[in-house]
């Protein structure tokens, strides 16, 4: 239960920020992403095929790694936590979404402020091998679509970012950009891969200006995103975790809810505002 102190401070909040991790998405039927192999791909460690020296090595085994997982990723539907997140932009003047998933199941449920700390499983990037890249004494050509290093010796400006976006992660051969012709890949963070510096710089600053942190679904075990909530703490905004399991900031949260997400944020609603949201 939250105290009412906590309770009056979440609805006097001007500004929310809502920080997910698998344990959200993992109530829609995705797994954590070392339980999502099975049968031909049993044998395949996620460290294996999610780096980027295994896409140097075999894009094709990596990119139908990818496809694999991605299968299963569209088959899931939002859960009742995800549509009280969304729900939240009605109520709060500023909501702030930042989640360790790649599955776009917040914006499916509607939410709009969404920082991906490690990307999206349904957007294309250019593969760039920066050995490769900085080898030569040419400097490197940067491809105006896709901002990746240019395979051919010019790129193609007739092509445009329409070209790009049909382009998906399917079955067949690794695509290359239609303007330049590197090789292209899943927008999300690999093992070993540095987050997207802009993306964490939103993160930081939401979680430094914030009134209220929910922390929902998240071990807190990877970092830099493991010290976002203990960023809100120390500035005296009020911190309540929703977790199945208690993890390191329960001790230290304002308020830790041991429960389903898709349970406890609907609850949450209808006690701070009285809004149902249905499962």
């Amino acid at each position: 239960m939250l105290s009412q102190t906590v309770l009056h401070r979440i609805k006097a909040a001007s500004h929310v920020c809502v920080f997910t991790g698998a344990g959200m998405s993992a109530e829609s039927g995705i797994p954590t992403f070392r339980e999502r192999n099975e049968g031909l791909w049993a044998k395949h460690d996620p460290l294996e095929v999610a780096t980027p020296e295994a896409y140097k090595k075999n894009p094709q085994l990596v990119w139908d790694w990818h496809v694999h997982l991605a299968e299963k990723v569209r088959k899931a539907s939002p859960n009742a936590g995800h549509q009280a997140v969304a729900k939240l932009q009605a109520l709060v003047p500023k909501v702030t979404v930042i989640t360790q998933n790649v599955d776009n199941l917040h914006q499916d449920a509607g939410s709009c402020d969404v920082l991906e700390l490690h990307g999206s499983l349904f957007r294309l990037t250019a593969f760039v091998d920066k050995n490769v890249m900085y080898s030569d004494e040419r400097p490197p050509v940067i491809c105006h679509l896709c901002k990746g290093y240019a395979v051919w010796e010019q790129c193609d400006h007739f092509a445009d970012r329409s070209d790009l976006a049909e382009l998906k992660l399917a079955t067949g051969r690794v695509p290359r950009c239609p303007g330049c012709g590197a090789l292209l890949r899943p927008d999300i963070v690999w093992f070993g891969e540095m987050l997207d510096p802009c993306v964490l710089e939103g993160a930081v600053d939401a979680a430094d200006s914030c009134d209220v942190l929910i922390c929902v679904g998240s071990s807190l075990e990877v970092e830099p995103a493991a010290s976002l909530p203990y960023r809100a703490l120390r500035r005296g905004a009020v911190v309540v975790e929703i977790n199945p399991v208690p993890t390191a900031l329960s001790a230290t949260a304002d308020a830790s809810l041991i429960g389903k997400a898709g349970d406890i944020l609907p609850g949450l609603l209808r006690q701070v505002w009285g809004i149902e949201i249905g499962r």
